[in-house]
């Protein structure tokens, strides 16, 4: 599994679109991607809210949310959680957080056999200006980045975990890299399916760059940067697991827009695919476009229908053509994420701000919705799981 960060934020799309285009930022944060992965033994849903968490166990066939574990306090009230991250199997918990000293901590839970986590935690380290943990897919490693401001100027340092089989990390003393001084800090942005390359994203005065890292399997240590993409300055980029989606979002307001598919390969030369408003309507309007895990179908938020439309890539076709499936509109940017296997889809959505479960055909595109939903308080997050 790539990144795996909790989804939070009630930023409404109507709200961006009122504002208009100057003014607005043009680089969308990165996607995490993610693979099928076979088999799974139970579809969880943490439902984080300030400092406490509910587990919630999904039924696939029904799409019925079952309360797990009644909601746990994880931290004090005066602590702030940064991140929630759980493990590729679901047995561990990783929390970083800050305490009302502006100190930061990453704690390690135990989970029991529904996922819910074990107070109290197994191990507490204390860390500082830690961000973007990823665990790798083995589970044996993680990687997080350090970012240094005390000057005018961001120094970036990639880290590495040694994870125990009790799940509790170690910090390994020697640095997988050091980047910058740089305007804006390096960005760790997750590792591939097969646990193989690690990617990274950066940005000089000509706009952003793509890197990967090859991963040691044995001891999680990492080869050389090789420049993976350099897009144009206003574009956006998803990194999936065979392909690249370099797009422009439609609130910047320059022309034409598009949605390029390229191979997950260096320094590709030309997209497989250029997808316009003249090959799919909403390649030309979305705000927002996500790749699902099996990376054969876009996921694009359209303002123009109120829509997060699904479109089929076709490669042997060179197109993108649309399912008629959809999500109605969201709440926030993105407001949906998949589940670790690609086969449920929960959405935020801006009708009624409750969470909605729709299972995922990822075969033929299809999205069937659920007929229970899980209310959302204003301050929380989701982050999917699936126990293994």
């Amino acid at each position: 599994m790539w990144v795996r960060r909790l989804v939070v934020g009630f930023v409404a799309f109507a709200v961006a679109l009122l504002v208009g285009c100057q003014g607005l930022s043009n680089h969308e944060p990165s996607s995490p991607l993610s693979a099928p992965l076979s088999a799974p033994s139970g579809e969880i849903l943490y439902v984080v809210d300030n400092v406490s968490v509910t587990t919630y166990a999904i039924d696939p066939g029904t799409l019925e949310p079952s309360v797990a574990g009644g909601s746990v306090g994880l931290l004090s009230t005066s602590s702030s959680l940064l991140q929630f991250v759980p493990s590729p199997d679901d047995h561990f918990l990783y929390v970083l957080w800050s305490d009302n000293q502006q100190q930061e901590h990453l704690s390690t839970y135990a989970t029991d056999v529904s996922g819910v986590p074990q107070i109290p935690p197994l191990q507490v380290l204390n860390v500082s200006s830690l961000s973007q943990l990823n665990i790798h897919p083995s589970g044996e490693f993680g990687y997080a980045m350090q970012s240094d401001n005390s000057t005018a100027t961001y120094i970036s340092t990639l880290l590495l975990f040694h994870i125990k089989p009790s799940g509790i990390p170690q910090p390994v003393p020697d640095a997988q890299g050091i980047y910058g001084p740089a305007l804006m800090p390096t960005l760790l942005y997750g590792v591939n399916p097969e646990g193989t390359q690690l990617y990274l994203e950066s940005e000089d005065a000509n706009g952003p760059m793509y890197w990967e890292r090859t991963v040691n399997g044995q001891t999680g240590t990492l080869a050389v940067d090789v420049l993976l993409l350099r897009p144009p300055i206003r574009d956006s980029v998803v990194l999936g697991a065979t392909l690249i989606i370099d797009y422009q979002n439609a609130l910047d307001c320059s022309w034409p827009r598009y949605v390029n598919v390229f191979p997950n390969k260096p320094d590709p030369l030309q997209p497989l695919i250029q997808c316009a408003s003249a090959m799919l309507s909403a390649c030309g309007t979305a705000t927002n476009v996500q790749l699902d895990p099996s990376g054969n179908y876009l996921f694009l938020t359209d303002p123009a229908s109120q829509q997060v439309r699904v479109g089929s890539i076709n490669l042997p076709e060179n197109a993108v053509t649309d399912t008629g499936n959809f999500l109605p509109f969201t709440a926030q940017t993105p407001g949906f994420a998949f589940s670790p296997d690609g086969t449920l889809v929960y959405a935020l959505l801006a009708t009624d701000f409750s969470l909605h479960i729709f299972r995922f055909d990822q075969t033929s595109g299809n999205l069937v919705e659920g007929d229970a939903s899980i209310p959302m308080p204003n301050s929380a997050g989701f982050s999917p799981a699936l126990r293994r």
